[in-house]
């Protein structure tokens, strides 16, 4: 079994309740990954839902997660036949740390037109692209690589544009899939640090994913950025680009900035 799949796993306990496990292996810091935390999440309402895909999941995280056991509260919102919706407490120590809303169906059912204002982006020379500094529990866990042109700030070169052209995939080789969109949506490093460097806490306070498609297996390509800060909020726009070239996922976050601790 993968680190991923291994660490997302469920067991349901109860009417409209499951238990999960938090590993430390997708820790930012002390504190576990919101992208992590939401693919529990979707794997959860998956099963509550009898729909495969997640079309649209969204999070709030209202209190600091922990590492360890969480019980997963489901509430049915609709059950139908091509779509449902239902939303997740995800709860540890008596405390609610997230809330998750999602409406899943099927992507294979899916049909109708298809239109893109920007097509996939073109990668001018892939084999330049740089390496992440291993300094986090969740770097040894996916391998990232960054366009040189959007990583000056790997270089202390804070001239660039608040943003991110980079490829990805887990490093135990599992295979990217629906479930693990969200985590691929909130692992990489925040866009600000173009600006600021790699300083400062920028805690998610609320993810959103729209899945598009099935992901092909294969390296992943994502593009981040961020346009607007201001009062410490910041939002951040991504796309999820499979290796046949399908955009298989679009995702927005707001987070805060809070200039303080450097990550290198």
């Amino acid at each position: 079994m993968s680190e991923f799949w291994q660490d997302t796993s469920i067991e349901k306990i109860g009417d409209n309740l499951w238990r999960g496990q938090v590993s430390e292996r997708w820790n930012v810091g002390t504190v576990p990954n919101g992208g992590y935390l939401m693919a529990i999440a979707a794997r959860t309402l998956r099963e509550a839902l009898h729909h495969d895909d997640p079309l649209t999941i969204t999070g709030h995280f209202v209190d600091r997660a922990l590492n360890g056991p969480v019980d997963l509260q489901f509430e049915q919102i609709r059950l139908g036949k091509s779509v449902s919706t239902g939303a997740l407490r995800f709860v540890q120590d008596g405390v609610e740390r997230a809330r998750f809303t999602a409406t899943f169906g099927d992507l294979d059912k899916t049909e109708g037109e298809s239109w893109m204002l920007e097509p996939k982006p073109v990668l001018e020379n892939p084999q330049a692209f740089l390496k992440t500094p291993r300094f986090l529990a969740i770097h040894d866990r996916v391998e990232m690589l960054f366009d040189p042109d959007k990583a000056r700030w790997m270089k202390a070169d804070l001239s660039g544009k608040p943003e991110h052209l980079i490829r990805y995939r887990f490093r135990d080789g599992t295979e990217p899939d629906v479930l693990s969109l969200p985590f691929f949506a909130d692992c990489v490093p925040p866009t600000v640090f173009a600006k600021f460097g790699p300083m400062g806490w920028v805690p998610t306070l609320e993810l959103t994913l729209h899945v598009r498609a099935k992901p092909a297996p294969g390296e992943l390509l994502g593009r981040f950025l961020t346009r607007y800060l201001i009062n410490g909020l910041m939002e951040e726009d991504g796309e999820i680009w499979d290796s046949e070239g399908k955009l298989v996922a679009i995702c927005r976050q707001l987070a805060r900035y809070r200039a303080s601790t450097s990550f290198l």
